[in-house]
């Protein structure tokens, strides 16, 4: 009996000779979603959901000539009244909302 269980596990085991398989890489859509996401959430109250001028002066971000890095800063550090979110959103949460910021255009 040994030897058939011995058989069987020896079997079953997986091919070590083939390559690992790695979960696909996030889509350029899955980050424009999740930045949207954030948008809506915390950018939208003073900027519009469509992202023109909304309150308390906040700039309509669909002329702005910032580009995703001044846009990172801002987001990141904030200024005037608009304030920082690096204390409330990761590193990849405020790229994407910057990135998402840009398709407003």
């Amino acid at each position: 009996m040994l030897p058939l269980l011995l058989a069987t596990a020896c079997t079953s085991a997986p091919d070590s000779t083939a390559p690992p398989t790695a979960a696909a890489p996030p889509t350029a859509d899955a980050g424009l979603e999740a930045g949207k996401a954030i948008f809506t959430q915390r950018c939208a109250v003073c900027h519009g959901p469509d992202g023109k001028k909304g309150l308390n002066g906040a700039h309509d971000l669909t002329k702005s000539n910032l580009n995703a890095t001044g846009r990172v800063y801002l987001v990141t550090n904030g200024l005037g009244l608009m304030p920082s979110f690096k204390t409330e959103l990761t590193p990849a949460e405020i790229d994407a909302v910057a990135a998402y910021s840009l398709t407003l255009r």
